[in-house]
C-alpha cells in the first residue's frame, strides 16, 4: 500500500490526479482506474478535473465516485430499492413507534436530529457502520433514554425484517451488500482520497478493492480527521503500514496561521508525525470580541462556526447587514428570483424577452394558488418568440408595469427588504456569493482569502456518547481544520460563553 499524507493546502488532489495521469500515459485504460472520494462533492470535483485535464468524458471514468456510489453500482441496485422518507414512515407505522426521519444521508454523516424516531436509526446504523454489536453501542450511548434496550432491539429487528422482505436497502445496507457479494471490480490501480474519514465498514471495502487491484494509493491527513462521531476510524488510518509520501509544502497557509494551527494540533497524541512548511507570506491574525466587529464588505470570505447554531447566528448578522451569501452551499436568495427581478426591470426599460424568460418573470407574480396577482396567463410561445412589455399587457394577461418590489407577489416582504439592502450595499446579485457561511465540518476542502472563525461551541459537542475518550483530541482536530482554511487573513472571535474552545493567543 502507498500512503500519501496531505496536510492542509499541500495539493493532495492535484498529486493524486498527477498519478492518474502517469498511469494513463503508461497505457492503463481509464476504466481500469478507481478513484474513490469520501463525499459526493469531492468525487465530482475529481471527475471534473480529470475530464478537463485528460480530455475524457464521464463515461470514460466509471470508477471515479464515492464508495457508496460504487456499492450501488456494483450491487446492481435500482433507486426504487433505496430507502426514502416515505418507506421509513411505512415501517414506523408498522412498528407503531411514531415517526422516523431519514433523508438522503451525506456520505460522511452526521445524522440530523429530527425527533424521536431518528434516535433509533442513529444508534442502529452507527453499530452497523462501526461493525460493533448494537448492545455494546447502546450501553455506551448517552442518547436520551426515552426507551429501553428491548425497545431498541425491537426496532432493529423490525427494520431488518421489513427491508429484507421488500428487498430494500439504506445507505449502510448498500455497503453491506457490496461486502457480502465481494463485488469489488478488478482494477489496475485504486486511489482512496480523504481516507482518514473512512468508517470500519468502508475500510473493509478498501481492503476488498486493494485485493482486486494491482496498486493501491491511500491519501489523507489524520490531523483533519473530524468525523469520528459519525463512525470514522481514525486509528486505522494512523496505523496504516506502507510506503509513505509526505506532501511537505502548503500553498495555502501563511506563516502565522501555520504556527497557531501547529500549537493546536500538537494537543493530539498518537498522530502521524508530519512536518511541512507554510507559504512565504506571513499572513494576518486578528482577534475580536464579536463577529459584528469584522468588516466583511469587501473580498472573499469564509465564515465558520463549530456548531450549526453559531453558523445560524452569523447568518442572521450577515443578512441584517445586507450581504449576499451562501450557507452550507445554499444561496441566501434563489438565483431564479434574482434573475426574474433583473429581467422584469429590463422589460420595464424597453427590452424584449423570449418566452422562457417571460415565464421566469411570471412565476414570481403568480401566487401558489394560481390566482393571478400580476398576470393571468403564461405565454406558451416558443423561446424564439420575443415579447415586449406592451405585448404582454395586450395579449398575455400582464396586469401592471409596477417596479419589481410592488408587482412580484411571490417574493415575500422579508426577501424584498433583504434584496433592497443588498442592492444598496452594491452586492452583485447574479454572481456567486463572495461570502460563504458554514460549519467547520462542512468546510473540509474549502478555503478563502479571509476566514472568520467562532471559537464558541455553544452546545456540548458529541452528545451521543457517555465517555468519549478522544473528545479533546477530536476538538483539536476540528479547530485545526478551521484555522487552516485562510489564505491571507484569519479573524478569530473570542468565546462568549464558558463552552468556548481555548486557542493560544
Amino acid at each position: 500500500m502507498n500512503i500519501i499524507l496531505g496536510p492542509p493546502g499541500t495539493g493532495k488532489t492535484t498529486k493524486l490526479l498527477s498519478l492518474v495521469e502517469e498511469y494513463l500515459e503508461k497505457g492503463v485504460p481509464p476504466d481500469r482506474i478507481g478513484y474513490f472520494a469520501f463525499t459526493r462533492r469531492a468525487a465530482e470535483e475529481a471527475v471534473s478535473r480529470a475530464m478537463k485535464k485528460f480530455n475524457l468524458n464521464k463515461l470514460d471514468l466509471p470508477y471515479f465516485r464515492t464508495l457508496h456510489s460504487l456499492a450501488f453500482l456494483q450491487a446492481g441496485l435500482t433507486h426504487s430499492q433505496i430507502m426514502n422518507p416515505a418507506k421509513y414512515q411505512e415501517i414506523a407505522d408498522w412498528l407503531k413507534i411514531g415517526k422516523f426521519y431519514s433523508g438522503p444521508q451525506m456520505d460522511q454523516g452526521p445524522y440530523k436530529d429530527f425527533g424521536y424516531g431518528d434516535k433509533f436509526l442513529e444508534i442502529i446504523n452507527m453499530a452497523r457502520i462501526m461493525r460493533q454489536p448494537l448492545r455494546k453501542l447502546y450501553n455506551d450511548s448517552i442518547v436520551p433514554r426515552k426507551t429501553d434496550w428491548e425497545r431498541v432491539d425491537y426496532v432493529q429487528r423490525g427494520l431488518h425484517h421489513w427491508k429484507e422482505q421488500n428487498s430494500l436497502y439504506d445507505y449502510t445496507g448498500m455497503l453491506e451488500l457490496f461486502l457480502k457479494r465481494e463485488a469489488a471490480p478488478k482494477l489496475e490501480v485504486v486511489f482512496i482520497d480523504e481516507a482518514q474519514d473512512l468508517s470500519p465498514i468502508q475500510w473493509e471495502m478498501v481492503a476488498l478493492l486493494q485485493k482486486n487491484s494491482k496498486i493501491c494509493y491511500v491519501a489523507g491527513d489524520d490531523d483533519q480527521a473530524i468525523f469520528r462521531y459519525a463512525g470514522a476510524d481514525v486509528e486505522h488510518f494512523v496505523n496504516l503500514q506502507g510506503n509513505v509520501t509526505l506532501l511537505n509544502k502548503s500553498y495555502r497557509i501563511p506563516h502565522l496561521h501555520h504556527t497557531l494551527s501547529k500549537q493546536v494540533i500538537e494537543r493530539v497524541v498518537g498522530r502521524r508525525p508530519k512536518s511541512f512548511t507554510p507559504k512565504d507570506e506571513q499572513g494576518v491574525i486578528n482577534w475580536y470580541r464579536h463577529s459584528e466587529e469584522v468588516n466583511i464588505s469587501q473580498g472573499e470570505w469564509l465564515l465558520l462556526s463549530r456548531t450549526t447554531k453559531g453558523a445560524q447566528q452569523i447568518e442572521e448578522q450577515v443578512r441584517r447587514r445586507g450581504h449576499l451569501y451562501s450557507f452550507n452551499g445554499s444561496r441566501s436568495i434563489d438565483s431564479r428570483v434574482l434573475e426574474a427581478v433583473r429581467l422584469w426591470e429590463n422589460l420595464r426599460e424597453g427590452a424584449r424577452l423570449p418566452a422562457e424568460h417571460v415565464r421566469l418573470v411570471y412565476q414570481q407574480m403568480m401566487l401558489h394558488t394560481q390566482i393571478a396577482y400580476g398576470c393571468k396567463t403564461m405565454p406558451d410561445g416558443e423561446d424564439s418568440v420575443f415579447y415586449s412589455l406592451a405585448d404582454l399587457q395586450q395579449s398575455h394577461g400582464l396586469l401592471h408595469s409596477l417596479p419589481w418590489d410592488k408587482g412580484m407577489g411571490r417574493i415575500t416582504d422579508q426577501d424584498k427588504a433583504y434584496i433592497k439592502a443588498c442592492l444598496r450595499k452594491g452586492e452583485k446579485l447574479l454572481e456567486e456569493p463572495r461570502i460563504r457561511i458554514s460549519t467547520i465540518h462542512s468546510s473540509k476542502g474549502a478555503q478563502a482569502d479571509n476566514v472568520l472563525l467562532l471559537t464558541d461551541t455553544m452546545t456540548k459537542p458529541y452528545s451521543m456518547w457517555r465517555n468519549m475518550p478522544h473528545h479533546d483530541e477530536d476538538e483539536a482536530r476540528v479547530f485545526y481544520v478551521g484555522l487552516t482554511r485562510a489564505k491571507e487573513n484569519l479573524h478569530l472571535i473570542h468565546p462568549m460563553s464558558s463552552k468556548g474552545y481555548s486557542l493560544p493567543c
